[in-house]
């Protein structure tokens, strides 16, 4: 599991078509006559609104640098932002649940109950995030309304986001990440026996969370005039105990159901439609394992909008788009891939922010693959990561496949960083032996371009030893070329591309094995 270090400093600022289809359908969940699929325009962007207020001071805030800030999304190119409205505690100011700064005191020290327990060295920057979403809250300013209000001028769709059980510092005896409920409410664990992050989970099993939830649900759709509800199931992805997911299933049905009517009332009085939304794991298997049934919510008529998306740890380059666009056929609703900011070959590589070409190439995936839309969770517009004319020409370029195929790309070997219980745990790499073989979702064939295989390799010895033969689809590429001492280069001739998948295979020369611990199909721009 990740390191609370770790998400301070990324997360915080039946059969058919081949797929299963699972029952998990309750008596509230009544098939019902779907209208037309609803137009969204991509690409989505979820939006963690302390990532604001860690950028701007107390100082700075203002409803104008709210609506500054909705127009770098605009000149980004975003269709829709999901603004995040919650952790355990509100980021704005509830009357339902504790807003972020409860219990803070701007006057005291960092000894005090909410902040001794955090790291030295990150108590300035929660001091300062808490410090300015009070300050925004005390202008009578609500981020998220007057963020909507924004994005409606500029066109881009304006949904709100909740998280259903994050788990951020969950292992701290306080912080100001820690909801009362959650604190008091520690025996409702759902694996009370064990440690770990996604342990201390609350077991939604019990009726009393799942209303706590639907407090902030109704006040949200109360308060904000929003297009859409998306209901963050991924955050943390860990609602019921070991072996009960299935069963669970079944009360998140009824749950949705019960979302489901609240939002006809909203959307009643609001006098326009208000769309359903859900994020759920990137594999359907998985997905219904831990009662998170996506295909089962679609063909009930309870959502439109499905994505599907790893967790949090890695992007994740090989998604079965195909297999869920199959599970939905015959429903309405709209697919998107969720893309993470991290990149990682493996669990035990160290984490570094996806490139622009590395975002393309997974888009590129996603789309190719069958989705319709391309979501990206912590692509913070306060904190780029890349320059701002990188970051708003690659974003814009998700809306259209043609422009995002004109684009670098590279497509890359990772992991699934979200299993059910019991479920066999598969990462590729690192890869030993010889040969090792691996297959890239790569989208549409990229005649005339440039196109390089990049094994990262681990030899026993070293240089001594002659670099591993490549193939792709079968055809030999030309020696490499060294990058370093343990990166090699392949080209890749025009005779062995393909549309939608290449299969590497990496030969090792004499009878030594090899160790390859990274994997990259990169394409050049058109």
């Amino acid at each position: 599991m990740p390191t609370r270090r770790e998400f301070l400093q990324t997360g915080m600022a039946g059969v058919v078509g081949g797929g299963i289809i699972s029952p998990l359908l309750s008596s509230a969940a009544t098939p019902t006559k779907r209208a037309p699929k609803f137009t969204l325009k991509g690409p989505i962007l979820n939006h963690d609104s302390t990532a604001f207020f860690v950028a701007y001071s107390a100082e700075q805030m203002s409803g104008a640098l709210v609506d500054g800030w909705v127009d770098s999304l605009a000149a980004a190119g975003v269709g829709v932002m999901m603004s995040n409205i919650n952790a355990m505690r509100a980021n704005y100011a509830s009357m339902v649940w504790e807003p972020d700064w409860f219990g803070y005191d701007p006057a005291a020290g960092d000894n005090q109950p909410v902040l001794k327990h955090l790291p030295k060295d990150v108590v300035p920057l929660t001091r300062k995030r808490l410090e300015s979403a009070k300050k925004l809250a005390d202008l009578g300013i609500n981020f998220h309304e007057r963020a909507l209000s924004r994005c409606r001028k500029h066109g881009i769709g304006a949904w709100i986001s909740v998280r259903m059980n994050d788990l951020h510092d969950c292992d701290l005896p306080d912080s100001p990440l820690l909801s009362t409920f959650f604190k008091e409410h520690r025996d409702w664990a759902r694996v009370p026996y064990a440690s770990g992050w996604t342990d201390r989970a609350l077991d939604w099993a019990h009726p009393e969370v799942r209303e706590h939830y639907l407090k902030l649900i109704r006040e949200a759709l109360e308060i904000f005039d929003l297009d859409g509800l998306e209901l963050d199931w991924m955050r943390f992805g860990y609602f019921f105990g070991i072996g009960r997911e299935l069963e669970g299933g079944k009360i998140l049905t009824d749950f949705i159901s019960e979302v489901r009517h609240e939002i006809a009332r909203a959307a009643k009085r609001l006098r326009h439609p208000i769309k359903l939304g859900v994020r759920v794991p990137s594999t359907p298997e998985t997905a219904r394992g831990l009662g998170l049934d996506g295909v089962a919510w679609a063909q009930a008529g309870l959502i439109d909008l499905l994505v599907v998306t790893p967790f949090w740890a890695t992007c994740e380059f090989n998604m079965p788009m195909r297999t869920w666009r199959r599970l939905l056929e015959g429903t309405n609703v709209v697919l998107a891939g969720g893309l993470e900011v991290l990149y990682r070959p493996s669990p035990a590589s160290i984490p570094t922010n996806m490139t622009a070409a590395q975002a393309t190439g997974a888009a590129m995936a996603v789309i190719s693959g069958g989705a319709d839309l391309v979501y990206l969770f912590n692509y913070f517009p306060e904190s780029k990561p890349w320059d701002s004319e990188q970051f708003n020409s690659t974003l814009r370029a998700m809306e259209d496949p043609k422009s995002l195929s004109r684009l670098p790309r590279c497509h890359a070997i990772t992991y699934r960083d979200v299993h059910a219980p019991g479920e066999p745990i598969d990462h590729p790499l690192p890869a030993a032996g010889s040969p090792c073989t691996f297959q890239l979702q790569t989208g549409p064939k990229p005649l005339g371009r440039k196109v390089e295989v990049l094994l990262e390799v681990e030899f026993p010895k070293a240089t001594e030893l002659a670099p591993p033969t490549v193939r792709v689809n079968g055809v030999l590429c030309p020696q490499p070329v060294k990058n370093g001492t343990a990166t090699l280069i392949y080209p890749v001739p025009e005779a062995a591309l393909a549309d939608d998948v290449h299969v590497v295979e990496a030969r090792a020369v004499g009878p030594t094995s090899i160790k390859i611990v990274r994997v990259e199909f990169n394409v050049g721009p058109s």
